[in-house]
């Protein structure tokens, strides 16, 4: 099927021309403006010049801002305050990133802090105008029956009646209703709209009639069933929207929509942007290199209390799952008693009698997963992301909980700034699982934060 030109990359291809052509345009419409008031300032302006040759990075930092709030994601309806939201974080990026470059890149040049305070105020009025256009196109082609999205419902009960009935009712809300899915196999239509096949047949549907969201709207369907149909759809690319609270902590900050007086929670999809991916990448080199000079320092006195302490290698390597389900070598301080056999479950209390008197002392404090920003800068791990898990552990895992090996293992991550060891097995895999599905790398640097004090306070660790 093709895509809708307001869904499609070709949209995005012409808001970018459109983007740079006008930031261009109003970059150099700021400095002829703070040329114009010179009689109002103090000094007088540089000559043109010198912002034409720093316009290319400049325009790369504007583009980039636009880029990372998604004004170039055309998948989802947003409501217009959300709008101005991003907006205007889009603006203030772009502002402190032009003071950035033109302190580190152009100083030079001279760049006049009036010029890129006028050049941001323009670009806001700018995105504000175009955006709100795009949206008011939109709804006409929406309310033509032009652009609509494609879904399913999930469950043909009342709370898939109700999510059905404001669909067909409301079409400006911009879906069209391909059919239910339902495991009762008495029901073949309900309201005129056929049930295409059970839950099973999900993802098959999905690819068949090219739907792009489904409404999971079945609230007593247990956890880990949803879990596995979600998990089983991920290469279908669709986007899940789950009309109740059933994930508990996953539904604390998950996206909420409504189609009309119907909440919506909106799964999203989870996976990284190539360039996010990249710069995120970059900061776990920084972070990991900003680390490791100072706790060279630490290693050798570690070593030598380590092996004064208890006989073995001061060393301890694992066989561990990382991305994509790939065993590497894991690295950390040995804790345990080298009788402790190679794979075992991990101490639940700080009193286990396999760990050592030093190895207690680096457990409580995190000392002895310092090693691992050896993998790190192999590219093995990442500094956030899920726990590494040993191989025994991941082949007892269903499959939803497979879905922590789609991302690399990290250092730290969000459970275990939240209760790190005192929580329980499923609790930590839900926590891996809200990470996964809201990653960024707004996340991480929050993750990172909160571990500081997690570690220096040893908190709940052992």
């Amino acid at each position: 099927m093709q895509k809708s030109f307001w869904k499609s990359r070709w949209l995005t291809v012409f808001l970018l021309i459109l983007d740079g052509v006008f930031y261009s345009f109003l970059w150099l419409g700021a400095y002829y403006v703070r040329f114009w008031a010179t009689p109002l300032f103090a000094k007088s302006i540089n000559e043109l010049v010198h912002y034409t040759k720093s316009l290319p990075g400049i325009l790369g930092i504007w583009l980039f801002a636009t880029a990372y709030y998604g004004h170039y994601v055309h998948k989802e309806r947003i409501s217009s305050l959300n709008e101005v939201s991003r907006i205007f974080k889009s603006a203030f990026a772009g502002f402190l990133g032009t003071l950035a470059v033109a302190h580190v890149f152009y100083k030079g040049h001279e760049l006049g802090r009036a010029v890129i305070f006028i050049s941001a105020l323009f670009n806001f009025l700018y995105l504000y105008s175009s955006r709100t256009i795009l949206r008011a196109a939109k709804r006409r082609c929406v309310g033509a029956g032009i652009g609509l999205k494609r879904c399913l419902i999930a469950g043909a009960g009342v709370c898939g009646v109700k999510v059905m009935e404001h669909i067909v009712g409301h079409p400006e809300v911009g879906f069209e209703l391909v059919g239910f899915v339902d495991d009762d196999p008495q029901k073949k239509s309900v309201g005129g709209v056929p049930i295409l096949g059970t839950l099973d047949n999900l993802p098959r549907l999905v690819r068949d009639y090219h739907v792009e969201d489904v409404f999971l709207a079945i609230p007593s369907l247990p956890r880990d069933r949803q879990m596995d149909i979600i998990v089983r759809c991920d290469d279908t690319g669709v986007d899940f929207r789950i009309v109740s609270d059933i994930f508990g902590v996953i539904t604390d900050q998950v996206k909420i929509d409504e189609v009309d007086d119907v909440p919506i929670i909106m799964l999203k999809d989870g996976r990284l942007s190539p360039t996010l991916a990249f710069i995120k990448r970059v900061m776990d080199l920084i972070i990991a290199s900003l680390l490791m000079f100072p706790t060279l320092i630490a290693w050798p006195i570690i070593v030598i209390l380590i092996r004064l302490d208890s006989k073995g290698p001061a060393i301890f390597k694992q066989e561990r799952y990382g991305k994509d389900g790939r065993i590497f070598m894991m690295y950390k301080f040995r804790t345990m008693s080298v009788e402790t056999p190679k794979f075992q479950e991990a101490p639940e209390n700080p009193n286990d009698p396999r760990i050592t008197r030093v190895g207690r002392f680096l457990r409580k404090y995190s000392l002895d997963e310092i090693p691992q920003l050896l993998n790190v800068f192999r590219g093995e791990m990442s500094m956030v992301g899920p726990r590494p898990e040993m191989p025994f552990i991941v082949e007892k895992y269903e499959e939803w909980q497979r879905r922590r090996l789609c991302v690399k293992p990290g250092i730290t991550g969000l459970w275990q700034i939240v209760g790190r060891k005192k929580l329980p097995l499923y609790q930590n895999l839900e926590y891996d699982f809200y990470y996964i599905r809201n990653q960024s790398l707004m996340l991480d640097l929050i993750i990172l934060w909160k571990t500081i004090p997690a570690v220096l306070f040893g908190k709940g660790a052992f």
